[in-house]
């Protein structure tokens, strides 16, 4: 019995949200990476190891990703930039979310007001979210150009 479905068994709207999360995981571990000054501090108070702190950092980025480029673009067949900025947007800020929600719950929700805290964690936030919003783009040109080949599964969906 296959737990997981293979590749060719998945539709083409799965297949595209799961290449979505995959890129904004390698998106976000190099955004995370560039910003490793800011987020190796972040990474050591809540304990991540240090030799792959970056990329842990990421992970939330390839669930949210898929879902968020489902929800977004593949359920509604939306295949444009707004959507994919959204996309990224989105994805970045759920990220950014979901390790808050665990310095607080290392650290407390006082320690989130403590001092330069909450102008870092808006310097990661916003920056994470202007570069979300510019790594959606790029993939949302791939999806439009995939989806109006002739032929292509997503053009005869969206007939």
């Amino acid at each position: 019995m296959d737990v997981v479905p293979s590749a060719s068994r998945l539709s083409s709207s799965q297949r595209w949200s799961l290449l979505a999360g995959v890129y904004a995981f390698g998106c976000a571990t190099l955004t995370a990476a560039l910003l490793s000054g800011m987020l190796g501090v972040f990474a050591e108070v809540i304990g991540l190891p240090p030799r792959v702190s970056m990329a842990i950092l990421a992970s939330p980025a390839f669930v949210a990703g898929a879902g968020i480029w489902w929800a977004l673009v593949e359920r509604r067949g939306a295949y444009t930039y707004p959507a994919g900025a959204a996309f990224g947007l989105l994805t970045a800020l759920a990220t950014g979310a979901a390790w808050t929600v665990r310095f607080v719950s290392v650290w407390s929700l006082e320690m989130l007001t403590a001092g330069p805290v909450p102008l870092l964690v808006g310097l990661v936030l916003g920056t994470a979210a202007l570069a979300g919003t510019l790594v959606g783009l790029p993939i949302a040109y791939v999806r439009r150009r995939s989806a109006s080949r002739p032929g292509s599964a997503a053009t005869a969906n969206s007939l």
